[in-house]
């Protein structure tokens, strides 16, 4: 007989999550641990959660704009009491038939994988339309802790585990939603946060390293997303793809991370000159 309870922990970090985590929450209802990293809410986040009976640890610095999100996931995944794990952002959600296939991994005997690679979609902020991506998109969030699974990197954070592992693939998504209103304003507070502590990672302060890094990966990447932005449309109308205010916001990342590292680079050249004198 299957069991009621998916037999997989859930961890969900959360700020003044009020306004999404009950849809994320009645998306995972049916995991058997929802674990959740607070950073000190004031509206009603907590009281959700609890509703749903989730786990409530708190986050390293409460109260403060997470700098390392790894090291707030790991928090999520040191409390899990079960093998298996997924991780959730407090605005996303999970599909039905991402949760029954979590439901027939974690269930088999003789699994097959120890990490898994799960497909996510763009969607608008009710879920009501799933947007056409370029290409299926995936992220590692589904892995065994046999596996010797953990976070890594401090922004756009994502988990290393043991070499020589296979991973698998699992085609049923995850939602994640688009604020199609989205002020420039916040999107550039938000991004400029994120993009000046990957940039005090900058590291060997080489020349090579410099053209690297700042040149050629931030125009590659700029060069890539308008190459996308692009080719979406012409193929497939402007219809159900991304709004393309939120495409455009994306190409100030390259641009604003490489006045930072070049910036970076120039700080790092100018001290070793000054303590060479």
């Amino acid at each position: 007989m299957e069991s009621k309870k998916i037999n997989c922990s859930v961890g969900i970090l959360t700020y003044n999550s009020a306004k999404g985590i009950r849809r994320c929450l009645e998306s995972v209802k049916d995991f058997a641990e929802i674990i959740i990293a607070d950073g000190g809410s004031a509206d009603e986040t907590l009281s959700i959660a609890r509703e749903f009976g989730a786990i409530i640890i708190s986050q390293s610095n409460p109260g403060h704009p997470i700098e390392d999100f790894s090291k707030e996931r790991q928090l999520t995944l040191d409390k899990a009491s079960l093998d298996w794990f997924f991780y959730l952002d407090s605005d996303e959600i999970i599909s039905d038939s991402l949760q029954g296939r979590i439901r027939e991994v974690t269930n088999a005997e003789n699994c097959k994988h120890l990490v898994y690679k799960v497909k996510y979609q763009l969607t608008n902020p009710d879920f009501s339309k799933v947007y056409v991506s370029y290409k299926p998109y995936y992220q590692t969030r589904l892995f065994n802790k046999r596996s010797c699974a953990k976070f890594i990197k401090k922004m756009h954070e994502r988990i290393t585990f043991d070499k020589g592992l296979s991973v698998g693939t699992i085609n049923e998504p995850w939602y994640v939603p688009l604020d199609d209103q989205l002020d420039f304003k916040v999107y550039k507070s938000k991004v400029d946060y994120r993009l000046r502590i990957l940039a005090q990672e900058y590291g060997d302060p080489s020349v090579l390293n410099f053209l690297k890094k700042a040149v050629t990966a931030q125009s590659t990447a700029f060069i890539k997303q308008l190459y996308k932005i692009v080719t979406l449309r012409l193929r497939e109308g402007c219809k159900n793809v991304v709004p393309i205010r939120y495409e455009i916001f994306r190409l100030y990342s390259p641009l604003r991370l490489f006045v930072l590292l070049t910036a970076r680079y120039f700080q790092i050249i100018t001290r070793k000159s000054e303590k060479a004198h």
